[in-house]
């Protein structure tokens, strides 16, 4: 476990430090949007519904950058009311944002670039597409009028999101792994342990074999609510609330047919297939490689790196977006 490292984080995009990251990480963790998006938004529970008829089909897209790009400004209204340009950013990939005030004609309210000469067409074109993507997802919003919108979070909170979600993938992975993988035979303590969940309870060399068990049983405890915690959070985005945690009423939302095919298909595993965090790595966190990780290959150790990627991913803004 020790020999598990996760990638250096230090520069991960802005849009992986907000809320709604988590809010379209939740989304994608609840097998009913999963079959309405497959069922084309056929659902007998309208809250459902009207949450897919904004969101869409998230799993057609490659990236959440690009869904990002595509989905932001209707479903939070303006994803950049101000545009963040880096001037390092535009250097680097050899553009220049160039003043209106320079140029013959131009308008006040649009942009202009600048490129060296020995940068070619595809090359330039490549750069802005870099540029325009980092620039909509760092930008100011303005959420007042948004379709939807955050719910209040304390700073406290702010953990318990990662924590939660990182429990809820880490069981299913660990659950679905071969037999042969060490992991396979985890428990909830085991699984707090490599997340760092431990709270107040943290196991010492000091401890007696009572206060070792007892601490332990907290651990399990702690690892059992975030859990539940996950479990609440996924109620509610589908039905379009984040973060929240309130009890969601129960409503029918599949004819018996649909509900007979959708028990069939997550047995079969066409929900969650093995090594399915690693399709999650690639959309939410794509800009991390996995590739480069140097752990024993027949241990499988990359759905355990994804997960560790997850884990330790900067919440100190969420709340903030």
């Amino acid at each position: 476990m020790n020999e598990i490292v996760a990638h250096r984080l230090a520069d991960t995009p802005d849009i992986c430090k907000t809320l709604y990251f988590w809010w379209i990480a939740f989304l994608r963790c609840s097998p009913d949007y999963w079959w309405i998006c497959k069922e084309n938004g056929q659902c007998e529970d309208e809250r459902l519904h009207q949450v897919w008829k904004h969101f869409g089909n998230i799993y057609e897209y490659t990236t959440v950058f690009h869904y990002w790009q595509e989905h932001a400004h209707r479903l939070f209204d303006s994803p950049q009311q101000q545009l963040n340009w880096t001037p390092s950013i535009t250097e680097a990939l050899a553009l220049s944002l160039v003043s209106p005030s320079k140029i013959t004609g131009a308008e006040d309210d649009k942009f202009y670039f600048s490129a060296a000469k020995h940068v070619s067409f595809e090359e330039a074109i490549a750069a802005f597409q870099k540029i325009w993507e980092l620039a909509t997802a760092s930008g100011q919003r303005n959420t007042t009028d948004a379709p939807f919108q955050l719910g209040h979070i304390d700073p406290k909170s702010r953990r318990t999101i990662v924590h939660a979600y990182c429990a809820h993938v880490l069981e299913d992975t660990c659950k679905k792994s071969p037999s042969f993988n060490f992991f396979s035979q985890w428990r909830s303590y085991e699984m707090a342990r490599f997340l760092n969940i431990f709270g107040r309870s943290k196991k010492t060399t000091d401890d007696t074999l009572v206060t070792a068990r007892r601490s332990q049983g907290c651990i399990r405890t702690l690892f059992g609510q975030k859990k539940r915690v996950a479990q609440q959070l996924i109620a509610n985005v589908e039905v379009g609330l984040f973060p929240c945690r309130k009890k969601v009423l129960r409503m029918r939302r599949w004819t018996a047919c649909q509900e007979k095919r959708l028990r069939n298909t997550i047995s079969s595993h066409a929900w969650r297939p093995k090594d399915w965090i690693l399709g999650e790595h690639g959309f939410l966190l794509p800009h991390l490689d996995l590739s480069s990780n140097t752990v024993n290959d027949s241990e499988n150790p990359a759905v355990l790196t994804a997960v560790k990627n997850f884990s330790v991913l900067d919440s100190s803004q969420l709340g903030k977006p």
